[in-house]
């Protein structure tokens, strides 16, 4: 059966799905160039080529098209992490500061390729209650990362976990708001190399 001979709900179904991949990729584009606080409904729909009506739709409005672009975009970023992790393994690595070292770089890395995208997450302009999201992003990173080196025989107390994970939402948010890509690739290479030099004291 060809895509014209679709039953009509499937067809249905495909337009509704390009039509929200469409709001979300305009949505992106809008929140890069003007921010968050400056990007209206009628900009994201005129540039996805979509009605009002359909944004809603899809999503319950601006908030919600800006929270689905950060959980895409951490998502992927954690996907990264996880494949660096795991390679750095397979390749016989087995301290888990260096492995912890081989996510974070390929981490920053990450969002070196998407700084734009990033940016819009770091300026701070988000909408209400997105700062206690981004709080809660940031105590479930400090419980992996205590667990994982629990996992590897050193158990990592809390107050190293916090110094590594602030350091490392510092460093997303400096590179991400770097004024190009070279100054965001040295902000990124010197952080790894200051984690690097620490200590992990036994718990």
């Amino acid at each position: 059966m060809t895509t014209d001979q679709a039953p009509p709900a499937a067809r249905a179904s495909d337009r509704g799905a390009a039509t929200r991949s469409g709001l979300i990729e305009a949505a992106r584009e809008v929140f890069t160039s003007a921010g968050y606080a400056q990007a209206g409904v009628t900009d994201i729909v005129a540039l996805a080529g979509a009605s009002v009506g359909s944004l809603y739709h899809h999503f319950s409005g601006k908030a919600d098209l800006y929270l689905t672009l950060y959980d895409e975009l951490t998502r992927e970023l954690a996907e990264q992490t996880r494949l660096a992790v795991r390679q750095a393994h397979d390749a016989g690595i087995s301290d888990p500061l260096q492995l912890f070292l081989a996510g974070a770089q390929r981490y920053l890395d990450g969002c070196i390729e998407q700084r734009e995208l990033a940016a819009v997450f770091a300026r701070g302009d988000g909408p209400p209650g997105f700062e206690l999201i981004w709080r809660q992003r940031l105590a479930e990173w400090v419980t992996t990362i205590a667990e994982f080196f629990a996992r590897g025989g050193e158990p990592l107390q809390d107050a190293v976990a916090i110094v590594m994970i602030g350091a490392m939402t510092l460093a997303v948010t400096e590179v991400s708001l770097a004024i190009d890509t070279a100054r965001a690739r040295s902000i990124a290479d010197s952080v790894i190399q200051v984690l690097s030099r620490m200590e992990i004291p036994s718990s």
